[in-house]
């Protein structure tokens, strides 16, 4: 019987309840034998044999659901495939070794015990809830662990320092960074701040000095003025120099993907280097000129002509990954992807508790709040949580989806803001004069190829029927049928060759 899952009751819950929905401690409160055969392992949850459990193994559980937000339950005496086992084979020494071993293998974690009855042949099972401790807990090797989605993550010494950042253990803005003041800081930026300070708070009489210390961007000693890594990041001629992280990559995508290895190929890939001021100045251009047109009928049923995305939403989502990301992350940028079907803009680190995706409109907190501050007196940062809602208002005023905002882990912890484009009713140009030169009212009926095919060949003055191939991925064959069908409706003239297929024959 010990080889089979355990036939029990499954009305123990009360009305209502659906087991998915649970948080981990209303899961640990309610558990009872009577329902465990209807759980699965999942981010909330995991089952360990009590024959084969390891302290050290265990204690990596404990360090990483104290590290992740809402914490996690282990129900230990439970196969890895939901047979239920028990402790009953377990004697004294070893069950006193299950509810104490974290006091020395993972002594910040605060786990709560639950012995849970089976019947006399397997005893019991223990439930071990472990909340969320709100700062880094690791384990006696100095290790830490944290779930992203449904995998146990040991934490690089970045991600770590950056968890500190997050949870205001150890705030990297305020780190000294080495850099010498006034020399290696564009100090015209840094009157502009200072200035607009003195402005706002009446400070007329304080020194620029006076006012950065102020501000937590620095500090004065009997050495002098000592920049933190707030104002190299803010204002540094070269931040690269010590932050590898300030930094923003521009791409733009033919289709849905990025692709891997020879199908990787951007139609554009550009960085973006400097402080954050000049990151947010040069790199606004650069994407205003990758986000394409594209011409729609709007809520009056009027055909309008205007940018994939709205500016306010991108440029708001841009400032918001400046002023948000871990800057710890060294090796990694913001980037700005463009594909045919939506708009991501990613940076590096997770969100800041208690900020998650779900309430990312009404909560307020920052990585960065010294930087953030900064900003917000040069003009680029507003109210707290406006930022968001302005993306969303712009999107809606563009009658868009909703942004979509995630934290991933694929390469690393980041949060990504999607924005997503009505490809099915709008129709993308590259250029506003290019619906205007073949008309509006005729432009809006063309097909998503002929738009493609026409669009190409107002940019390049004309196309062949390879060209057409290679933009439309129809066959070459079907793409000749296409520019036929187009010039004897008067967009195209047909250029002929000297011989059938011969390159030199094109369409203007």
């Amino acid at each position: 019987m010990e080889e089979q899952q355990l036939g029990l009751p499954l009305d123990s819950l009360p009305a209502g309840v659906e087991l998915s929905l649970l948080s981990p401690r209303e899961l640990w409160v309610l558990l009872s034998a009577e329902f465990i055969d209807r759980l699965s392992e999942d981010r909330r949850i995991e089952f360990k044999s009590a024959r084969a459990f390891k302290t050290d193994q265990l204690a990596e559980y404990y360090s990483m659901y104290s590290n992740t937000p809402e914490g996690g339950v282990l129900l230990i005496g439970v196969e890895n495939d939901g047979r239920l086992t028990g402790c009953a084979q377990l004697n004294t020494d070893k069950l006193n070794s299950i509810e104490t071993f974290h006091l020395h293998k993972c002594p910040d974690a605060k786990p709560e015990f639950r012995r849970i009855a089976l019947d006399r042949r397997h005893g019991f099972f223990i439930a071990v809830y472990l909340p969320c401790i709100g700062r880094l807990v690791e384990t006696n090797r100095q290790e830490a662990f944290i779930r992203y989605g449904e995998s146990k993550t040991k934490m690089s010494e970045v991600e770590k320092s950056d968890f500190r950042s997050s949870h205001h253990e150890l705030s990297f803005e305020v780190q000294p960074c080495g850099l010498s003041y006034p020399d290696d800081f564009d100090i015209a930026l840094v009157s502009d701040f200072c200035n607009a300070f003195c402005e706002r708070e009446t400070r007329n009489s304080w020194t620029q000095e006076e006012i950065l210390e102020d501000r937590h961007l620095g500090s004065r000693g009997s050495d002098g003025f000592a920049p933190y890594n707030a104002l190299a990041i803010l204002a540094a001629k070269d931040p690269r120099s010590i932050i590898p992280g300030c930094r923003l990559r521009i791409q733009r995508f033919e289709g849905t993907e990025e692709g891997a290895g020879e199908t990787y190929s951007p139609l554009r890939d550009r960085f973006v280097e400097g402080n954050v001021v000049e990151i947010i100045q040069r790199a606004a251009p650069m994407i205003e000129d990758l986000n394409y047109d594209v011409t729609w009928l709007n809520h009056d049923g009027k055909f309008v002509t205007t940018p994939e995305y709205p500016r306010l939403a991108w440029f708001e989502a841009v400032i918001n990954a400046c002023v948000h990301r871990s800057y710890s992350f060294s090796g990694s940028d913001i980037t700005v992807k463009f594909f045919s079907n939506r708009l991501e803009i990613e940076s590096p680190g997770g969100f800041v508790p208690p900020v998650n995706e779900n309430n990312i409109y009404d909560v307020r907190a920052a990585r960065n709040p010294h930087l953030m501050d900064a900003l917000r007196y040069l003009g680029y940062v507003r109210m707290a949580r406006e930022g968001t809602r302005r993306i969303r208002e712009s999107m809606r005023e563009y009658e868009l989806p909703e942004p979509i905002f995630q934290q991933e882990s694929i390469h690393g912890v980041a949060v990504r803001v999607t924005l997503r484009s009505d490809t099915e009713s709008r129709k993308r140009t590259t250029n506003r004069q290019v619906a205007q030169h073949f008309g509006v009212e005729v432009w809006k009926n063309l097909q998503t190829h002929e738009i493609q095919l026409l669009a190409y060949a107002f940019r390049n003055k004309r196309v062949n029927v390879s060209e057409a191939q290679r933009v439309t991925g129809r066959t070459w064959g079907t793409s000749k049928k296409d520019l036929e069908r187009l010039t004897r409706r008067g967009f195209l003239v047909y250029i002929p060759g000297e011989y059938v297929r011969d390159p030199k024959a094109h369409y203007e």
